[in-house]
C-alpha cells in the first residue's frame, strides 16, 4: 500500500464531517425553537425524535473524525515504516470500518428524517382540517 492512499480520502471525509455538523446544528436549533415555548404533546414527541436524530449524528460525526485520524496515522506510519509491519494496513482497515459504520448511521438518519417529516405533515393536515370544521 502506498502511504498517500489514505490521505487522498481525507477531503471526502472532511465534507462528510462538515455536512454532519451542519445538520446537527440545524436540528439542535429546531429543537431549541420547539422547546423554547410551551409545546403540545405532539411537538414534544417530535422534539424527542429530533433529539434522537442529534444523537445519531453525534455518533456518526465521532466515527467520521476517528476514521480520519486512523487514515492520517495509516499514512504517517506508511511513510515511516522501515520494518515490514502491517500497522498502516490495520489502521486503514479500522478507519474504513468506522467510515462504513458512520455511513450506515447517516442512512438511518436520512430515513428517520423522512418519517419525522411525514408525521409533521400528517399532524399539520389534521390541524388544518379541524380548523375548517
Amino acid at each position: 500500500m502506498e502511504w498517500y492512499l489514505p490521505i487522498t480520502i481525507m477531503p471526502g471525509i472532511g465534507m462528510l464531517i462538515f455536512s454532519t455538523t451542519n445538520q446537527m446544528l440545524s436540528i439542535s436549533s429546531e429543537v431549541g425553537t420547539l422547546l423554547s415555548v410551551e409545546c403540545t404533546e405532539f411537538q414534544h414527541h417530535i422534539a424527542s425524535l429530533k433529539i434522537k436524530q442529534i444523537k445519531r449524528l453525534t455518533y456518526a460525526g465521532t466515527l467520521l473524525c476517528s476514521s480520519a485520524g486512523f487514515y492520517v496515522l495509516s499514512g504517517i506510519f506508511g511513510v515511516f515504516a522501515t520494518i515490514n509491519t502491517n500497522m498502516p494496513e490495520i489502521l486503514l482497515i479500522l478507519g474504513t470500518l468506522q467510515l462504513f459504520l458512520a455511513l450506515i448511521l447517516l442512512v438511518i438518519f436520512s430515513f428517520n428524517t423522512i418519517k419525522i417529516r411525514q408525521l409533521q405533515f400528517k399532524n399539520n393536515h389534521l390541524q388544518t382540517h379541524e380548523r375548517k370544521i
